[in-house]
């Protein structure tokens, strides 16, 4: 693969700061979908699970639905079922679904191929990618698929998988818990501590051996999800709730009468409100969607609510039970500008 074709502008410009003059607070309203309503008759029912972009570091491009124009990746944009990423040289990225962290290596290529309620089903064409199942509830299915096989995850745990350019060989490290590869009509077990090999396409040539030791992404990616554990926002979310470990480092969590457990952010410019430092992106199937500058901005735009106390915004995620629901964006159309309403990310539903 020829790194060259994924680069060039962006196929999403920068829009304009929201202003906070045409934001018009609304303390009741139901969850709504902003699109056209052409496209939104197309599928009636969005995934019911997202993943989003959660850490980059150098050279990722980012392709949505898997068609037309490579561009830049950003950090806080949701992906979903067709979406491809490609991690140039030298850099690396986490992405972050269910209950999975996914970490990839510099020269890899990956997308989604099914990401719904219970099923995180991954393709990485070549490169490295490095993927920990904090938990494997029953029904959850957690696979990923290389050119010449399936990986499924059978035990909650750490994962490697290693695909060559060429895509005719790969090897399946487990790190921690249980695996099983399909790979030329057969099935294979892989156990904690053993990583397998499989070269060819049809005629599948199979070795098994200890694991090596860890290499500088198994590092990263154990760092990473080591800092997640520890999340102090744990205490106040749903650990299904994409991106609230973003939380810790950038605001405080305060208790408020008849709310509940609300977070602050911290070092926020005078007169900041919601919805006012971010772009909004049509992001197929759910449509325009508001994607947030600021390192914390998934979690709080995209469940929950926003409610202004005494101390300023602050961000209420509602009841700690059942899935949360993601959303877009819990916003509206109000006077010809924007507005945001207090829809409620509360309850059973997408996660």
């Amino acid at each position: 693969m020829k790194t060259t074709i994924f680069t060039g502008k962006s196929s999403v410009d920068r829009p304009a700061v929201v202003s906070k003059a045409v934001l018009l607070l609304c303390l009741t309203g139901l969850l709504g979908f902003v699109a056209p309503q052409a496209r939104a008759d197309e599928q009636k029912d969005p995934p019911t699970r997202v993943a989003r972009i959660s850490y980059l570091d150098g050279s990722v491009s980012f392709q949505p639905g898997g068609q037309g124009e490579w561009g830049s990746a950003a950090k806080n944009r949701p992906m979903t079922i067709g979406d491809k990423i490609w991690v140039d040289k030298d850099s690396r990225v986490e992405l972050q679904a269910g209950q999975a962290s996914i970490h990839l290596g510099s020269m890899s290529s990956m997308s989604f191929l099914n990401l719904d309620q219970g099923i995180t089903q991954m393709r990485i064409a070549e490169g490295s990618i490095n993927f920990r199942v904090r938990e494997l509830r029953e029904g959850d299915l957690y696979e990923v698929d290389a050119p010449n096989l399936a990986f499924t995850v059978k035990q909650a745990g750490a994962f490697r998988i290693d695909v060559n350019e060429n895509g005719d060989s790969a090897r399946v490290t487990v790190l921690r818990g249980e695996g099983e590869v399909t790979a030329g009509g057969k099935t294979y077990e892989v156990h904690s501590g053993e990583r397998a090999e499989f070269n060819g396409t049809e005629n599948v040539e199979y070795s098994i051996d200890r694991a090596p030791g860890p290499d500088g992404l198994d590092r990263w990616a154990a760092e990473r999800d080591l800092k997640e554990d520890n999340s102090v926002s744990a205490r106040y979310v749903s650990r299904d709730m994409v991106g609230y470990d973003d939380l810790d480092d950038y605001g405080t969590w305060r208790d408020e009468p008849e709310y509940g457990h609300v977070w602050y952010p911290a070092e926020v410019a005078p007169g900041w409100a919601p919805y006012s430092y971010g772009y909004w992106n049509w992001v197929d199937p759910w449509g325009w969607t508001w994607v947030d500058y600021s390192p914390w901005g998934f979690a709080p735009y995209h469940y929950g609510r926003w409610n202004y106390f005494a101390g300023g915004w602050g961000w209420c995620p509602g009841p700690f039970f059942g899935p949360p629901i993601y959303g877009p964006a819990f916003v509206g159309f109000f006077g010809g500008g924007w507005g945001f309403s207090a829809g409620f990310g509360w309850g059973g539903g997408i996660g």
